[in-house]
């Protein structure tokens, strides 16, 4: 992970431009809050990137835990959210501080891909600790085997078409090609998982769930994987 820290830390251009960014980010929320248990209080988003719209998720909640594990992102992040009375910016060390079964929906987006296989138990087990009784972790945007950089840009240009920057985003695949995100990925590669793998590693850490209908965001090449405690039936749900 921490090679990846260095390419989120770094001037890292994953955006096309400022339209793209806030297309995503709004999306998401509202996604977010699609899947949210009844009377859910408590959101643990975990890496959250810029999170835009964490303030709209809290307005549908009460509050949202940002936790951001580079250092730069999740200093904007503070500023951004500075006295905000629903959302609170942590660090990976601030988890260890939040109570057992405190957490109402765990949202992990675009982060497995990054992951070894120790760190993706250890985060599997920990929202484990942190999920409620009727709880629900999503695991989204998670590489199928097979998947690559072309299928990507197809789903980048898919959605700039849709929102209105395919200009720019055609543009902005050639930038990309140069950047340190693209350098560590080629360098170290994505985790891919299959949803029997999901699956299988979700209980060695005592959860129990499925693939859901669509991935979280605008790549649905990849899919999202919605998990509760397996001492539980309560957190399963009916989600669409």
């Amino acid at each position: 992970m921490s090679a990846w820290l260095d390419a989120w830390n770094g001037d890292q251009s994953l955006y096309v431009n400022d339209r793209h960014r806030r297309c995503h980010y709004s999306a998401m929320a509202e996604e977010i809050i699609a899947l949210l248990p009844p009377g859910a209080r408590r959101v643990l988003d975990y890496g959250p990137g810029e999170a835009l719209s964490a303030g709209r998720v809290a307005e549908a909640c009460e509050e949202v835990i940002l936790c951001e594990a580079a250092d730069t992102m999740r200093a904007a992040l503070a500023g951004r959210y500075a006295g905000h009375p629903g959302v609170t910016v942590i660090g990976p060390d601030g988890l260890a501080r939040l109570a057992d079964r405190s957490v109402d929906l765990v949202v992990v987006h675009s982060v497995v891909q990054y992951l070894s296989a120790d760190e993706l138990d250890v985060l599997l087990r920990e929202a484990h600790r942190l999920l409620a009784p009727c709880g629900r972790l999503v695991l989204s945007d998670l590489v199928p085997p097979g998947a690559g950089l072309l299928s990507d840009a197809v789903e980048l240009l898919r959605f700039g078409f849709r929102s209105g920057f395919l200009v720019a985003a055609v543009v902005s695949l050639a930038r990309t090609a140069f950047s340190p995100y693209s350098r560590a990925r080629r360098r170290r590669g994505l985790t891919r998982l299959s949803e029997r793998q999901m699956a299988g590693l979700a209980r060695q850490a005592r959860l129990t769930g499925r693939r859901l209908p669509a991935n979280l965001g605008n790549n649905r090449t990849r899919w999202a994987f919605l998990a509760h405690r397996a001492d539980t039936t309560a957190g399963a749900g009916r989600v669409e």
